[in-house]
């Protein structure tokens, strides 16, 4: 081989070797989303907080859903709201929101504590500075773990579910009119099957509809481990997309990689490599979608433990 062809040969070599070492970055979605539910783990220390912001970084997260929740008489965001500041400063600086996440399934009927709950989250936005305030707050409340959700009483915790939204929405505003504070609700996507139909406010429509006419931004639990195809994301959350098209709700499509089961709730089996090349294909579907949101991640351990 020539001088000249050699030096061609390794400038290839080198230009396949920057490839194949590169960063997979580039077939990762970015502005996703990402539940994080320990803030006793992962915001303790500094160095929890930027191995969670660096995390996010190399996955492309443009928002945190970050537990602030605990007992009825303590919860962490009060015992430690110096970690929060914290964090949210650290976030913000890197060009991500975060949101207060918090919910138990007995808020669905009993609306004292989640009461609580948000002003506790608003007098700490209230006590911080503009860029250690929370961007939001997520409910993920979940009547269907009550006892009583597949009995007789269902029609009445539906009912009391959907009123909690309205006060909780009414709270919010009313604090935060001049403050853009985001509120959102996580729900699963079979909130829009018949069997939740609900009259509410002389209004007979799907349970998830009720959800969207109350709130600006949903997040679907689309907890399936494929894109498309019967029984998949798409497939569960076509409803819900084109009722947010007609009024204005923005829905974001979580999905699970948690060891769970049944196997096809998760992307946990299938790893990190499938689970993004199925979110493409979401993304794609939707890109056009006037109430897309984006996409979340549940959660961040589960996330950073997966198989590639």
């Amino acid at each position: 081989m020539n001088i000249k062809g050699s030096i061609v040969y390794v400038l290839l070599l080198g230009v396949l070797l920057l490839t194949s070492c590169a960063p997979d970055e580039a077939d990762v979605l970015h502005d996703k989303a990402m539940w994080a539910w320990h803030p006793s783990k992962e915001i303790h220390t500094e160095e929890s907080r930027h191995d969670l912001i660096d995390f996010a970084i190399h996955k492309g997260i443009g928002a945190i859903y970050l537990y602030v929740g605990g007992t009825e008489d303590s919860t962490y965001l009060t015992r430690n709201p110096d970690h929060y500041r914290s964090f949210i400063r650290l976030a913000h600086e890197k060009k991500i929101e975060v949101y207060a996440l918090d919910g138990e399934p007995t808020w669905s009927h009993e609306h004292k504590e989640p009461i609580q709950r948000i002003e506790q989250i608003l007098d700490f936005n209230a006590n911080s500075t503009s860029d250690e305030r929370f961007d939001g707050i997520q409910f993920d409340i979940e009547p269907y773990l009550l006892d009583d959700w597949d009995t007789a009483d269902s029609e009445r915790i539906i009912q009391q579910y959907l009123d909690g939204i309205k006060t909780y929405v009414t709270k919010i505003h009313t604090y935060e009119k001049d403050r853009h504070l985001s509120f959102m609700v996580a729900i699963p996507f079979w909130f829009d099957s018949e069997k939740y139909y609900t009259t509410y406010n002389g209004d007979d429509k799907a349970l998830s509809d009720h959800v969207m006419d109350m709130v600006n931004h949903v997040v679907i639990m689309a907890y399936r481990d494929r894109a498309e195809g019967i029984d998949s994301i798409l497939h569960h959350t076509e409803h819900e997309m084109s009722y947010a098209n007609s009024n204005g709700t923005k829905l974001i499509i979580g999905v699970e990689t948690k060891d769970v089961e049944p196997e096809k709730v998760t992307f946990h089996e299938e790893g990190e490599a499938y689970m993004e090349e199925q979110l493409q294909l979401v993304e794609k579907q939707y890109e056009t979608a006037t109430a897309y949101g984006g996409l979340a991640i549940h959660h961040y351990h589960s996330y950073k433990k997966m198989k590639p």
